[in-house]
């Protein structure tokens, strides 16, 4: 248990963001009959990509081109475009579900939908990444504006971080950071009880209270943040002495789960995802950039505890 508390307080001077390798934008373009055309914008400060490696999968069916820039300060930045047409969604996903990478524990799913409605056709296409634990949605702990700049693509806070407003959308983003912790704890608290319920239906020996476990949830969060110790200690100042040793094997059980689930949203290595529909955009839940395009970001906080829907 120590382990998995340590890691998860690692979680809270990390933003759970790429892994360092190069900045990824996929843009889906989708055709009028369904097809997508799907193209893969690598860039880095040097020319080492890796295709295994890529946020998603990519092989050697794809065309793919390589391209240096060197600016005016003499800074360089090479591109990699990898592009490739695809007859419906479904083949997609089906390389979502057979090939690697380092987001290969992803749970990620494209769907099309096509209506006639009287004299105009409606097209919806929509990429959903499932939630990596039952945590707290993150309503629960922003405010709608902190919302707003809590899911934004990174390219446009850096523009906003630029702009005549970058004093008040620093210290907006200072307060999303902090409330971050006590969410993230909150969440790993929620998913665990969850897994502990479902273990007393199914293990043998002592059962735990949950009525007794859920409510002293704030205490937990008021504590764990700042807690110094072992496992022992940290759970029976939390429930009383003795609490950790009478349900060792479902707390140890439990938490060996949700550290399984958890560490998938932790390990995600982050992109930006890019919509261009047929004809006239009428809806959508993504960011509009200053170029007019339609933007979401895929990291780990974005499908820590409730399903991530680009639509």
């Amino acid at each position: 248990m120590k382990r998995y508390v340590n890691r998860f307080l690692a979680l809270t001077f990390i933003v759970l963001a790429s892994c360092g390798g190069p900045d990824a934008l996929v843009i889906n373009s989708l055709n009028q009959d369904g097809s997508v055309d799907r193209k893969i914008i690598l860039t880095w400060d040097k020319n080492e990509f890796d295709l295994a490696e890529c946020q998603v999968p990519v092989d050697s069916t794809w065309s793919i081109n390589t391209d240096m820039e060197v600016s005016e300060k003499g800074d360089t930045t090479w591109t990699l475009t990898a592009e490739k047409h695809f007859d419906s969604v479904d083949l997609i996903n089906s390389d979502y579900e057979s090939f690697g990478g380092p987001n290969e524990q992803m749970s990620r799913n494209v769907v099309f939908i096509k209506r006639f409605r009287w004299f105009n056709t409606t097209y919806y296409l929509e990429e959903k990444v499932d939630r990596a634990i039952d945590g707290y949605p993150v309503a629960d702990f922003f405010t709608p504006d902190e919302i707003k700049l809590f899911h934004m693509p990174g390219s446009m806070t850096d523009a906003l971080l630029s702009g005549p407003d970058s004093t008040a959308i620093k210290a907006a983003l200072d307060t999303i950071e902090e409330k971050k912790d006590r969410w993230l704890f909150a969440s790993l608290f929620k998913a665990t009880c969850s897994q502990i319920e479902y273990l007393n239906d199914t293990m043998p020996g002592q059962k735990v209270d949950l009525e007794f476990l859920k409510s002293r949830e704030g205490y937990f969060l008021d504590v764990v943040g700042e807690f110094e110790g072992d496992e022992v200690k940290l759970v029976d100042t939390i429930y009383g002495k003795g609490f950790y040793e009478s349900h060792r094997e479902i707390l140890d059980s439990s938490l060996s789960v949700i550290e399984d689930k958890f560490q998938v949203a932790f390990d995600a290595d982050g992109y930006q995802v890019q919509s261009i529909m047929p004809g006239k955009l009428v809806a959508t839940n993504g960011y509009i950039d200053n170029d007019s395009n339609i933007l979401w970001k895929v990291e780990g906080d974005s499908f820590v505890s409730e399903d991530h829907i680009m639509g």
